[in-house]
């Protein structure tokens, strides 16, 4: 998992104490449709579930969950899937036909081929998952924190719910604790 965080210049985060988890947003009407799986899709299980794992993971993190109305700081996620390829390019190891030719003086080589050198590719296509959270002022309505997760996904419904848990969770590690992590003695 490569997660990755970013602090709005200026933004202090140390006054938080409350916030609210925002519905996910709802998809235009002329946007690309998703494939079944995609857990932005409208009253998906794994879409309420990745909202319910945001809840206890930020609750664990020592911030108290709260009405929007009152809430010091509102959390918006977004999550979706895409496929990817990796491309590998192998050129020979040991190749025969590979020679050095001296020209002139010595210690200078120039490369010469005695033939065809092969060169092989490897590509390797995966779904790749990709968690976004955004920490928001409640009262100025300006992006705090970003945080997002990459990571492969699976087509087994149970083991894409758990990743996203896994993402939901690994990004919400790398926000900061809350006052309430400390009066609790900081355990998480």
């Amino acid at each position: 998992m490569r997660v990755r965080t970013s602090l709005a210049p200026g933004a202090s985060l140390s006054g938080l104490r409350t916030f609210h988890v925002l519905a996910a947003p709802t998809r235009r009407a002329d946007a690309p449709s998703l494939p079944a799986n995609d857990p932005m899709l409208d009253n998906s299980m794994t879409n309420r579930a990745l909202r319910d794992d945001l809840n206890q993971a930020l609750q664990a993190r020592g911030y108290a969950s709260a009405p929007r109305t009152t809430a010091d700081f509102l959390v918006a996620y977004y999550a979706g899937t895409k496929e990817k390829f990796d491309t590998t390019f192998w050129g020979p190891a040991v190749d025969p036909a590979w020679r050095y030719r001296y020209w002139g003086r010595a210690g200078w080589a120039w490369p010469w081929y005695a033939g065809p050198v092969p060169v092989e590719a490897q590509i390797t296509e995966h779904t790749e998952g990709q968690v976004i959270v955004d920490v928001i002022d409640a009262h100025t309505q300006q992006l705090l924190w970003r945080g997002q997760e990459v990571a492969p996904v699976s087509d087994d419904p149970s083991k894409y719910t758990g990743a996203l848990h896994r993402a939901a969770t690994a990004v919400i590690n790398k926000f900061p604790r809350g006052p309430g992590a400390v009066a609790a003695g900081g355990a998480f």
